[in-house]
């Protein structure tokens, strides 16, 4: 097989479709065995359902509150409509001829494989850019075979993690695209949506505007990509903040979602690098470097201005010392690397490594303005493996940077292997080129780096449908539950819960780790004080049993004995799950 920079177009682009079609049939086979309970692998895709079942039920478009969460007072979430749009109209669609339940199954079944088609497409489009369609046709493939990027685009996995890899992949594209003022525009309206899903996507901003203005300064004709991404940029963030919260969050701050305190240096950058560029022109290199500082630092100085609190450090601290600790620290894929085992720091760093290798050794066999695309792929790439480090879930955003840099390295070795006289170089040769590939070298680096760990008893899937079941015995209440069952429970059931892994409820949150570690007297004044009706826990759960630990005494360790308090009123259950009638008498 060989890759020519310059194959027919249509017929490789055919080819990626058949690659994401067969992709998604294989998961949808691999995955089948969830479909009839729902049984997602993330609370977070629970309460994603949860969240759409709401909104299709009446709930206001603005209004994102999980009321079943620490009723009455409401469980306030962060998340954004862009991601239950297509969730919603699909079982909206498919609700009169499936009815209701099998409509929400195939949603969730196809929104995650449809949404991987889209990122198919933008991988593919933004490869041929810098390397040919042959070339990006292996990018594709590599992409579809790649674990860490499919894990957040199976079957099921409807939370936005997904829409945040598609966004950048699409910023990605704008970054190579031929005509500059086309590529500014995608760029900005990719990030714009993104910052609406997510405000992990503010590092992500700042590097494609710091790659940008580079250009801009650089080159006289690049300056139109810089000018447009960030009049796009601040238009947009401004629209759709309006259009999706309202017009009341254009005034609120928020340190954990776009708000205030980043929209308005948006919307800065945008109209002082639009004016500057007007005033002062782009003809010359000082020119260009004056309207590109006038931007950046009319920007800076608003964020000053508005940042407030959000300037002094984590927005997390707020959740109080104990939350914190105990929830926060412990939920990994959001910590740094050096807080992870040795497998997964590899799996992290070796692919966006030898991507970064393998793009600037291609920046290196090109010339001109072919380049200056694999410079600035490369420039992208080292920015977000950086972000990578900070924030273990990341990867995924470094790993698809990666992909055209690995898939031409490849193509390369493999034609150099071919061209080889000896068959047995050509046969050993090929072969050995899979552990370049990023599901080859991180199989190849977990093999090595994985400590052997003792064979441990298997436990109940706390969060399965069956396991959950008993609390559909009960009349509806309030459940004092641990916070990774909460979503589970909301989806499968007719009950509400205190707390859920949603950082915004801190109040619940802190209530349910206080009542399970405090002492029973303790826990017993955290309890009695909220809406709940039942206390429930299960043997097999991970945050239940870490929080026996922290105190041996405490309610949790004392239930997981079978000791529990005279106020608590054991309801006969069977299977891991216990529950417990509160008495306030």
């Amino acid at each position: 097989m060989a890759f020519s920079a310059r194959p027919d177009a249509p017929r490789t682009a055919l080819w990626a479709l058949i690659a994401w079609l067969l992709c998604s049939m294989a998961m949808l086979w691999l995955f089948r065995g969830d479909f009839s309970t729902l049984a997602f692998r993330d609370p977070d895709d629970a309460m994603r359902l949860a969240q759409v079942r709401d909104w299709i039920g009446g709930q206001a478009f603005w209004d994102v509150i999980q009321h079943r969460v620490n009723p009455p007072v409401g469980g306030p979430m962060h998340w954004s409509r862009i991601v239950d749009m297509p969730i919603a109209a699909l079982i909206l669609l498919l609700r009169p001829m499936m009815g209701a339940a099998g409509a929400e199954l195939v949603a969730c079944a196809l929104v995650p494989l449809m949404l991987l088609g889209g990122l198919t497409a933008t991988l593919f489009v933004a490869a041929r850019r810098v390397t040919g369609s042959g070339i990006a046709l292996l990018g594709v493939t590599l992409l579809l075979t790649s674990p860490s990027i499919l894990v957040q685009f199976t079957p099921l996995r409807i939370d936005h993690h997904g829409w945040q890899i598609a966004m950048a992949t699409l910023a990605l594209c704008g970054a190579l695209d031929t005509r500059p003022a086309r590529g500014g525009i995608v760029a900005g309206l990719a990030l714009a949506l993104w910052l609406q899903i997510s405000s992990e996507s503010l590092p992500y901003v700042t590097l494609f505007a710091a790659a940008f203005a580079l250009r801009h300064w650089m080159a006289r004709d690049q300056a139109p990509r810089f000018i447009a991404f960030a009049a796009m940029l601040g238009g947009a963030a401004l629209l759709l903040l309006a259009l999706l919260r309202g017009p009341q969050a254009l005034i609120d701050s928020r340190c954990d979602a776009l708000s205030f305190v980043y929209l308005w240096p948006l919307v800065v950058l945008a109209l002082a690098t639009t004016i500057a560029a007007r005033l002062i022109g782009t003809t010359h290199a000082g020119r260009r470097l004056a309207v590109a500082t006038i931007g950046g630092g009319a920007a800076l100085a608003a964020f000053l201005l508005t940042g407030g609190p959000c300037l002094s450090g984590d927005p997390f601290a707020a959740l109080g010392p104990i939350a914190y600790r105990l929830w926060y620290l412990q939920v990994l894929e959001g910590r740094p690397i050096w807080e992870q085992s040795l497998s997964l720091q590899g799996v992290i760093l070796l692919p966006a490594l030898l991507g970064l290798y393998a793009s600037l050794l291609a920046a290196r066999a090109h010339q001109g303005e072919a380049r200056m695309r694999w410079l600035v792929l490369a420039l992208l790439l080292a920015g977000s493996t950086m972000i990578a480090l900070l924030v273990m879930r990341a990867l995924s955003v470094a790993h698809v940077f990666a992909l055209p840099g690995i898939a031409w390295l490849v193509a390369r070795l493999f034609t150099r292997t071919q061209a080889s006289r000896a068959a047995l170089v050509r046969v050993i040769g090929s072969v050995a080129l899979v552990l370049l590939t990023p599901a080859g070298l991180c199989a190849a680096w977990v093999a090595v780096a994985a400590k052997p760990e003792p064979a441990k008893a298997a436990s109940a899937n706390c969060r399965a449908a069956s396991v959950l079941a008993p609390l559909k015995a009960l009349p509806p209440a309030t459940l004092f539950a641990p916070l990774d069952l909460g979503p589970d429970i909301l989806v499968q059931t007719r009950h509400g819960v205190i707390g859920t892994a949603h950082h915004r409820n801190a109040t619940g949150i802190t209530a349910v780790i206080e009542g399970f570690v405090d002492a029973p007297e303790k826990a017993r004044a955290v309890i009695a004080p909220t809406s709940a009706t039942y206390l429930v826990t299960c043997d097999g759960l991970t945050e239940y049993r870490l929080y026996g630990q922290e105190n041996k005494q405490g309610l949790a360790a004392l239930l997981a004995k079978r000791s529990p308090p005279d106020w608590l009123e054991p309801v006969p259950t069977q299977g891991p799950l216990h529950v417990w009638r509160i008495r306030r008498d």
